[in-house]
This record gives C-alpha cells, structure tokens and sequence, in this order.
C-alpha cells in the first residue's frame, strides 16, 4: 500500500527539494521569528519556509490527504496527550511520522501511527506477533508515544531537542551537543540529514494544518472515529463481532488497525477491542450466548503425498509457525494421510481478496520505471560513470568516493530510499570531470608519474602511512579521501612523483 510509506518518502523527499534554489520571492520573506507563547516554540525561519513550500507545491496531494485523515484521529490523540502531561501540539508530530495511517511500516521496520520499531515498542509495554500488533494501536501507542517524548524531553529540557531524539538515535543529539557546545538544535549540524530536516517538517505542518485556508488548502476533514473498548482473551472472528454489533467486517478492521488477520489474537490475555461507540453493552449481552464452534472457524486438511507445512501454510493464506502451534508440531516433518487443523476467516473471499491487495505489486512495478532524475547530467562538466557494486558497498559510501549525495544516486538509478544495492549492480554516477573518468568500473584515474600502493588484508591508512613516512591527513589528501576506511584491492596514491 502506497500509504503506508509516505510520510517516510515526504521527509526524504524535503532532504532532496532542500538542495533547490529559489528566488525570494518563493521564499516570501527572510529572517527567522520566534513565538514562543505556546510549550513549543514556534520557529519560521528559511528552512521551515522551504518545507512550507513544499507542501504547498510538489507535497500538496499528500499533505491534503493527511489534513483530511486527520479529522478521524483528532479527537482521539489529543486527550491522550493533554492526560500525559506533554504538549497537544504532538499531535502534529504523528502527522509527519505516518500520515496519521495507523498501519505505516516503514523501511525500517518502524510500525503504527507513531512508527515504533520493535524494541522501543516492547519498552513501553506494545505487544506484537503474528496475529497483532499493538503499534498500530491508535489510543496505546499514542500512551506510549507521550511518555517516551516526555522522558526525552526530561532528558535534553528542550522539545526539539527531544523531537530530534525521537527522530533518531537521543546519542547522536547528544553527541552533537557536547561537539558544538550548544543546546540551539538549529546550530547542530553533524545531526543526520533527515533529522535536521525533521523539526521544520513538523512546524511547518503545524502551521499549515491550524490555518489551512492562508496556504491554500481547502479540505473537510474526516468525521472523527468514535470507539468503545472491551478486553477478550480468545480467537474470535472478526466477521461474527460485526454481525453481534451490526456493522461490518471491514469497519472492525478499520477501528481495530492492531488485527493483522481476521481474528482476535489467539492465546493472549487482555486483548483490548474496539466496538462501535454505543455497542458494548449489545456486545457482552450476545457474545454470552455464542458457543465457541462458532467463534472462529477450522478446515480439517488431510495431508497429500509430496507437501510440506510450507505449501499448505501458502495455500490457506497463514504461517507454517501458526500451524505447528496450533497441531502441536515440533520439527517440519508431517505425513501423508495425517490432518492438521488450520484457522481460516469465515468470510474468506473477502479476507483472502484484501490481502491480495494490499500485496499489490503495482507500486514495485512502477518503481522499476521510475524516470532516472539527474540533478548535474546537464551541468558544465559533468561526466556519466558507470561504478559496479563491490561487495560491502553502500551507497553513501559509493557518494563519499565520488564527492556527491546518496539522494542523488538513488534518483539517478531509480532506487527507492532504504532500497538494497548488491554486488556486481551498475550505477550511473554523474560527477565533475576532475573527479572521475567515465571508464566502466574505474573510480578515478591513475597518474603515470605517481606511486601506488595496493591495499592488502588487514592494512589500515595508519599502517600505509607510516610505511611510506607520510601523515594520514597527507594520504588523504593525495587520494581526495574524506574517511580513513579502505579495502584489500583499492590502490592508494603514496607520493606524486
């Protein structure tokens, strides 16, 4: 689904629109202003009038879309917040995480609303396995998310500083805090990329989203979702808990966003439930008169000669480690003319249909035909360079070599952020003639009157160096090095005569 990753490919894509120019007059206006009658200041400087910009232009579909999606949420997040103790503004912060979409995964594995990644999530008590995941628990991840924003603001007394360390790892602020000496988030700038780009992507959602019509945007929000809540501890259909409440199938799933599959997770205790404002009672009332047969629903499979937990696990839509704990299987070994019993949805052409779409490859497809943007293709003196992949490669160090940005050559190839590179791929690299020959595989080129060494297993610069009497800086020098790294195979300029 197209959705459950934008929010991430906003924030990348501001890192990217950052590098333009524009006149003045797009940016209307210079300076930075401060309003700090709130509990988070309120910043408009140049790069919170970028991401402004942004929004207002190319971001303007997704920003639209989060500004109506919003109104469903609303209503929900901000009490929880207040009841917390942190800023209501926060609410703001799950707009440029997820989109307010409460099943976001990210390319990082980060889930929910407010994109926790397993053990963050585990910290604060969000449950997850096959058959749920409590990230994307709207109401118990925004609990969550409220007191792991109210311990970093406790430790770096500052929300941006705090939000930076949501963001990313709270070292690094911190790192970059006794680097710089200053707690003015503004002015560390060794933090990640996409980091420094965090807090003017929030503030400029902030200021957009409580006046939208000033910047354009005319959208009437989602009417908010309205739940009431009941704990179960057993498997039960999603499909017979919309015919108790009289609703539907595709409701539940849609106030229940922690239900991976179709049913209630089995073996957990407490499960919390969400029904349809004004429904619990109706629903204690006749879920007392269910026999449990039907609950949920079973197929008996007898096992045919030639298949294994895997091809059965595909064919009914589950896991091979669902079907080994329910019929008690330790190893993978089953045989023929044996039954297993496997848990299927009760309306399963409708479940079996809604997963198939959101595996829909239609977004992979059109990623392998994305246009291959180039930024300096059509700059004085740029050459095309053709760099093969060498195992351990990445691509921010493929940029390093080739004094460029890694957001660049993904756009040049066509690779999505977060997307793998592997050995023996060709990239195309467009760089200053000075920097590089457009010889396939050759990242520079050598010069005839200078001596060469070919790096072994277990050299290191510092080794180099003081075999050839030089300073590492020098070396680095010599071989337009910004890092001391180096493999076996590379071969390093030791002197230029």
């Amino acid at each position: 689904n197209q959705a459950e990753q934008e929010a991430e490919e906003v924030r990348e894509d501001i890192a990217k629109f950052e590098e333009l120019s524009f006149p003045d007059s797009v940016l209307y206006g210079e300076g930075t202003v401060i309003d700090s009658s709130g509990p988070i200041p309120i910043t408009i400087n140049n790069k919170v009038r970028l991401a402004i910009k942004y929004f207002q232009t190319k971001g303007r579909r997704i920003f639209t879309k989060w500004l109506k999606r919003s109104g469903r949420y609303e209503s929900l997040i901000k009490p929880i917040l207040k009841e917390e103790g942190v800023p209501e503004d926060l609410f703001y912060l799950a707009m440029i995480e997820s989109g307010f979409h409460p099943r976001a995964r990210s390319y990082a594995r980060a889930v929910g609303i407010w994109q926790f990644i397993s053990s963050t999530g585990r910290h604060y008590g969000l449950r997850h396995n096959w058959w749920f995941d409590e990230r994307s628990d709207v109401i118990k991840s925004t609990h969550a998310a409220a007191k792991h924003l109210k311990r970093l603001y406790q430790r770096f007394g500052d929300w941006y500083l705090a939000m930076a360390g949501y963001n990313c790892n709270p070292r690094k602020v911190e790192y970059n805090i006794r680097r710089y000496h200053t707690r003015n988030f503004w002015k560390l700038r060794r933090l990640p990329r996409q980091t420094r780009n965090y807090i003017p992507t929030f503030l400029a959602a902030i200021i957009i989203s409580k006046q939208p019509n000033k910047f354009g945007f005319y959208v009437e929000k989602d009417p908010p979702i309205k739940v009431d809540s009941i704990t179960i501890s057993e498997a039960v259909d999603l499909n017979v808990i919309a015919k108790i409440v009289d609703t539907t199938y595709s409701y539940i799933r849609e106030i229940n966003p922690a239900v991976l599959r179709w049913v209630t997770p089995p073996g957990i205790k407490d499960f919390t439930l969400y029904l349809p404002k004004g429904k619990r009672d109706r629903f204690v009332q006749q879920y007392a008169k269910i026999p449990d047969s039907q609950k949920r629903s079973w197929v008996r499979h007898r096992i045919r000669p030639g298949e294994t937990l895997s091809t059965i696990a595909r064919k009914y839509h589950t896991s091979m480690s669902v079907i080994k704990s329910i019929n008690k299987i330790r190893g993978s070994l089953i045989r023929a003319g044996h039954y297993l019993l496997i848990p299927v949805p009760q309306n399963k052409a409708y479940y079996y249909a809604s997963r198939q779409s959101r595996r829909s490859p239609s977004k992979y497809k059109r990623s392998k035909h994305r246009t291959k943007r180039s930024y300096a293709a059509h700059a004085p003196g740029a050459k095309r360079v053709v760099y093969q992949v060498k195992p351990g490669d990445t691509i921010g160090e493929i940029a390093e070599k080739y004094h460029t940005r890694a957001s660049k050559i993904r756009a040049w190839n066509g690779l999505r952020y977060g997307e793998f590179i592997y050995p023996k791929q060709n990239l195309v690299i467009w760089v200053n003639k000075q920097i590089a020959s457009p010889v396939k595989n050759v990242s520079h080129v050598e010069d005839t009157k200078a001596t060469y060494y070919t790096v072994k297993t277990g050299d290191t610069l510092w080794d180099i160096s003081r075999k050839y009497g030089l300073s590492i800086e020098k070396l680095k020098r010599l071989n337009n090095m910004r890092s001391v790294r180096i493999r076996p195979g590379d071969r390093i300029k030791v002197s230029e005569n």
